[in-house]
């Protein structure tokens, strides 16, 4: 019986042993939870004080005057591509070209020349004497 009994105590010591790591893992897991939640609440708090001051500054410059936002005042720039089309002939450099599709005739006569030119290229370094 005194088997039983050391094997009894053990077991209880190691259930006891675990409930008390579980109680601590909680604990633990509680703290982190709330030290995350202060955390991120002042990080909302500071984003907070940011965009109000953001908006704050964006009142001032147009109180003032001195703001650089100019809405339709500004002349139309070359690179405005509404600007240009109004005019024949004034299309914008930067628009962008309609596109067009080469037919299959045309890029395999581009593939042959092409083929060809590259023989050509070819021959001159087969009798490289470096």
């Amino acid at each position: 019986m005194s088997e039983i009994d050391a094997m009894k105590a053990e077991l209880d010591g190691l259930v006891r042993e675990q409930s008390e790591r579980r109680v601590l893992r909680e604990q633990r897991g509680e703290e982190i939870k709330a030290r995350s939640q202060e955390y991120m609440t002042k990080q909302v708090q500071a984003a907070e004080r940011y965009v109000q001051h953001v908006r704050e500054m964006a009142q001032r410059k147009t109180k003032s005057g001195w703001s650089t936002d100019r809405g339709g005042t500004e002349p139309p720039s070359a690179f405005d591509s509404d600007a240009f089309g109004g005019e024949p002939g004034s299309a914008s450099p930067f628009a962008p070209a309609p596109e067009s599709r080469p037919s299959a005739r045309d890029d395999g006569a581009r593939r042959a020349r092409r083929s060809r030119a590259a023989e050509a290229d070819d021959e001159g370094y087969d009798n490289n004497p470096w």
